[in-house]
């Protein structure tokens, strides 16, 4: 079996900001384990991800974090409105069928808002033929 990724997190300075900011763009919502220092992610399908207290900001490459929407542009001009900043726009990538936009938000997180058709199933994988 495969090592599968079971669980990432966000570090930031301002745990609260940070669950905020996403609570009001996705409507996740978060298990506070201590308020404060570390909120887990409940964003309805696993892998979960959690956000952490970390005192210096995100700086230099970091890992992107993939987010199933509906409409990309629509959910990086909400991120923009909260203080992010744009990536880049909806682009198409043909492979996939998808379109895609991204940000940075305010505390240096890269978010990839994705659309596609077909490579994303609720169940986690493609169902039996």
């Amino acid at each position: 079996m495969p090592n599968p990724v079971i669980f990432m997190d966000l570090p930031t300075p301002d745990v609260e900001a940070t669950s905020r900011f996403y609570a009001d763009l996705f409507g996740w919502t978060f298990n506070r384990r201590p308020e404060g220092e570390f909120h887990e992610v409940l964003p309805g399908v696993k892998p979960h991800l959690g956000i952490h207290r970390e005192e210096r900001p995100v700086t230099g490459p970091v890992p992107r974090i993939y987010v199933m929407v509906d409409e990309p542009p629509a959910y990086l001009e909400k991120a923009v409105a909260n203080g992010a900043s744009v990536l880049w726009e909806e682009k198409s990538w043909a492979e996939f069928e998808a379109r895609y936009a991204a940000f940075r938000d305010p505390w240096g997180n890269e978010v990839v808002l994705w659309r596609d058709k077909g490579t994303y199933f609720k169940s986690g994988h493609a169902p039996e033929a």
